[in-house]
């Protein structure tokens, strides 16, 4: 609701004598990106250089060059309106924070590096409540994310996608360009809390015991947010992690590093084929937990959390993930 609310007051803003039917041209579009002087710049030669059309305008030349349209866009008014609509609406959001494109070809060193340098939680305070929530029984874990790095994205074409292995999303990437995907790519490192069952055995990472003897383990993990420049091609995603990245059989090959029984992405619109949980929020200063719940139980998780949790908000969530994290939620291995 806070984005569509900023994407609505830069509409306002940008065209405020202009009605849901007006048309966006190339000349507009430069006026709203203040690129009027660079448009100037074009001679005719570099027009029809870009546009192969005599008759061109300097904007359409510009826009071409920057890639935001193609020649052929220019003959289709009311695509070339939306495209241009759309594209200048997310030039003029700054509440946006992301990495880069999936066809940047230094965005795999970026991801790495930002994942390098991040660290799992070490707010006493903070460990202290959500540790009381699994003490007490309220969820077996939870996600931590420091909102400062937030995407921002658009909830209508953006998946949110988690994991803990790095290689993993460096592969994930590089397959995503190859399958011609392009979306924007924010990796917000988490601090992932779950409950350590004894009959597990040796644990090979961190495990700290809670006052009623439940052991917690906290590791460190990332959300990879990827806002897609078409619903379609957001659709599209659950085809690929199927395909590429969700294990069915032990011994199944063709599958990127560390591929999951029961991968991890949910949307916050709803979207066919993928199946409803609830995502309670809390909110304590820049930090943010989420504990997720089916649906049937999230309303007495909310009440318990906001017992314990009176001094912060508790914002339930409705989201949409993946069969197989569902199938997750239920109990199920696969």
């Amino acid at each position: 609701m806070k984005l569509k609310l900023i994407r609505t007051a830069i509409i306002i803003a940008l065209f405020p004598l202009a009605s849901h039917a007006a048309e966006m041209t190339t000349e507009k579009a430069v006026d709203a990106l203040n690129l009027n002087e660079l448009a100037l710049t074009y001679s005719q030669e570099k027009i029809v250089k870009a546009t192969g059309i005599s008759d061109a305008k300097q904007a359409d030349a510009l826009l071409i060059d920057m890639g935001v349209i193609t020649a052929k866009d220019l003959d289709q008014k009311r695509s070339l309106s939306s495209k241009l609509s759309a594209f200048v609406i997310d030039q003029n959001d700054q509440s946006e924070r992301y990495i880069g494109n999936v066809s940047d070809t230094n965005l795999v060193e970026r991801v790495v590096k930002t994942w390098n340098d991040s660290r799992v939680i070490e707010d006493n305070k903070t460990l202290h409540l959500l540790n009381s929530f699994i003490d007490n029984g309220y969820t077996t874990g939870y996600n931590v994310i420091d909102t400062q790095d937030d995407s921002n994205f658009n909830p209508d074409l953006m998946i949110r996608y988690g994991h803990n292995n790095i290689q993993h999303a460096v592969q994930l990437l590089y397959l995503m360009k190859s399958e011609s995907f392009n979306p924007k790519v924010q990796l917000t490192p988490k601090s992932s809390a779950f409950l350590y069952l004894p009959e597990w055995g040796e644990p090979n990472y961190p495990v700290m015991t809670l006052e009623s003897g439940k052991m917690v383990s906290v590791v460190k993990e990332y959300n990879l947010d990827f806002e897609f420049q078409t619903a379609e091609r957001k659709k599209s995603f659950m085809d690929l992690i199927n395909q590429y990245a969700k294990k069915d059989s032990a011994e199944e090959k063709g599958l990127i590093f560390e591929s999951w029984w029961q991968p991890f992405y949910r949307s916050y619109t709803e979207m066919a084929d993928y199946k409803v949980l609830t995502e309670n929020r809390v909110v304590m200063g820049d930090y943010q937990a989420d504990l997720m719940s089916l649906p049937e139980k999230a309303e007495k998780q909310e009440e318990q959390v906001r017992s314990m949790a009176d001094s912060y908000d508790v914002v339930p969530t409705k989201v949409w993930v993946n069969p197989s994290f569902y199938r997750y939620m239920l109990g199920e291995f696969k």
